[in-house]
């Protein structure tokens, strides 16, 4: 065998076999429970279980507020838990009441695995229904952030009435392939081995989750925030988002990396994502 012949077959079978597990690690990532309660925060809250819509058992913490019947669902990122946007529930609480949640396979939640935005829709929409029928609560706002903020754009619902969506991607397929950036031009094969892996073991296509799509059909008022410098979620993924719903709000957080949005001028961001809630679902 030629040389050149046995240094393709490697180059092949490395491909082959990093993707696969590339794919397999970003599905079962590892389980992150962060040890904070709302309690710890001065929060009185519920804990509680719901199922999401194909009947995944999910865990959730229900932050009551008397004073209002509106809400906020609170959505975290990836690979996070409920407890990890604990400092923008605080804030919320002021005046909604707030509902986070555990994603399927993260958390406390149950799943054997996470398809970053796909199945994650049916999770979302099991806490509508869980705040429906349980609180009597049908106007309601959603916060996501990253992975959270993608499910809420891809998400509708009549009780839906506004989003606020922090640091999420237009496609998860120029996730995909930012998984692989380091490796240049091979980001793309890379890319698309982990597409064939998604509809061959899950059955999905990652080229079907398109927030930069699902935003086009909002009719409801949308602030879409991001980090200027955001090394995991590039900001022109926001600017993709804005571009696709020209009547959505686009708020850049200069000299911010993923995840410091907040903690660059805090003040500022609970003021701005409040009077928008405050604005439009009550």
């Amino acid at each position: 065998m030629q040389l050149p012949i046995k240094i393709l077959i490697f180059i092949l079978l490395f491909l082959i076999f990093f993707s696969l597990l590339a794919f397999f690690m970003s599905i079962h990532p590892p389980k992150i429970i962060t040890n904070l309660e709302p309690s710890d925060l001065g929060l009185e809250y519920e804990e509680v279980t719901f199922k999401s819509m194909d009947d995944i058992k999910l865990s959730g913490w229900f932050i009551p507020n008397n004073k209002t019947k509106s809400a906020v669902i609170v959505m975290h990122g990836y690979p996070a838990d409920k407890a990890n946007l604990l400092g923008i529930a605080e804030f919320l609480a002021k005046d909604f009441n707030v509902f986070l949640f555990d994603f399927r396979s993260f958390g406390r939640s149950e799943g054997r695995f996470t398809t970053a935005g796909y199945l994650e829709k049916n999770d979302l929409l099991g806490a509508i229904e869980y705040l429906e029928k349980e609180k009597n609560l049908t106007k309601i706002g959603l916060y996501g952030f990253s992975l959270g903020g993608a499910v809420a754009l891809i998400t509708q619902h009549k009780n839906v009435k506004v989003i606020v969506s922090d640091s999420a991607y237009a496609e998860l397929r120029h996730m995909a392939e930012h998984m692989y950036h380091i490796f240049s031009i091979l980001r793309y094969p890379l890319a698309y081995l982990t597409k064939i892996y998604g509809i061959v073991f899950l059955r999905i296509n990652i080229d079907d989750v398109n927030p930069v799509e699902d935003i086009k059909n909002q009719k409801i008022p949308i602030l879409i925030i991001h980090a200027e410098k955001d090394s995991q979620i590039p900001v022109s993924e926001a600017y993709l988002l804005h571009e696709a719903n020209k009547k959505s709000e686009l708020w850049i957080v200069e000299k911010a990396e993923h995840g410091m949005t907040h903690s660059v001028n805090p003040a500022k961001y609970e003021e701005k994502v409040l009077d928008f809630f405050n604005k439009n679902v009550k």
